[in-house]
């Protein structure tokens, strides 16, 4: 597989994702997006709005993030997340899956409520993240499942959102795991794409990552891999 410098900016879905993130703070964010060029800014649905201004005509999509970053918004709040973020700019949702309920084995509560975001995003992505370090096997294969037959267009592993309850599961939790991705891709039809994110900071585990079925990579720190793809392959590379 031959990786273009273009396609490897696609693939990036840059993201702004703190809750003390401000108007400048934005600024910078999306001006940073710019100047790398990748595909996708991800951010929170207060910051939209302004994202959208500032991304104007540059070809960048913008993700509004919806039920970040626990899951548990009620399903109609979620719906209210991502049609406000639609309306506010938005061109792509991610959302969080209620992680909970999956994990209750109420399949149907996940399936409606991701059906619901889907209805009302439209022709508009939605990414589903089934946050993959809280889960095992079983339900990391029910959790895509229940994705695809809800309508999702990508399946993320996780919001990559670290927090004192992950360690309570593991000291040290890693969102893009290749062998969740490996596995993710067995379950998924080739209609699903898969978003890995969570803990991607070097650019060979990202290819690796690439290589064996992520499409597009969640990531805070865009500019600096798309650098060194630059500087170390030019405009491509062999993976």
């Amino acid at each position: 597989m031959v990786i273009t410098l273009e396609n490897f900016r696609k693939r990036i879905e840059y993201s702004l994702c703190q809750q003390f993130a401000t108007d400048d703070d934005v600024k910078r964010f999306c001006e940073g997006a710019i100047k790398a060029g990748v595909g996708v800014a991800c951010l929170n649905p207060v910051n939209v709005k302004l994202a959208s201004e500032l991304l104007e005509g540059t070809g960048i999509e913008i993700s509004c993030n919806v039920g970040f970053p626990f899951g548990t918004h009620f399903r109609e709040i979620k719906v209210m997340e991502a049609k406000r973020g639609i309306e506010d700019g938005a061109t792509q949702i991610d959302m969080v899956i209620n992680v909970g309920a999956l994990k209750s084995g109420k399949d149907d509560i996940v399936f409606d409520e991701i059906s619901a975001v889907v209805d009302v995003a439209g022709e508009k992505p939605v990414k589903t993240i089934i946050e993959t370090w809280v889960l095992n096997r079983d339900e990391k294969i029910r959790a895509c499942e229940i994705a695809e037959r809800a309508g999702a267009s990508l399946v993320k592993t996780t919001t990559g959102v670290r927090t004192q309850y992950l360690n309570m599961i593991d000291p040290d939790p890693r969102g893009a795991v290749l062998e969740d991705i490996i596995l993710m891709r067995k379950v998924l039809s080739d209609r699903v794409r898969i978003k890995a994110s969570g803990g991607i900071y070097e650019l060979d585990y990202a290819l690796e990552l690439i290589k064996n079925g992520a499409e597009q990579l969640g990531v805070s720190r865009g500019e600096e891999l798309i650098e060194e793809f630059k500087r170390r392959f030019g405009d491509s590379v062999q993976i």
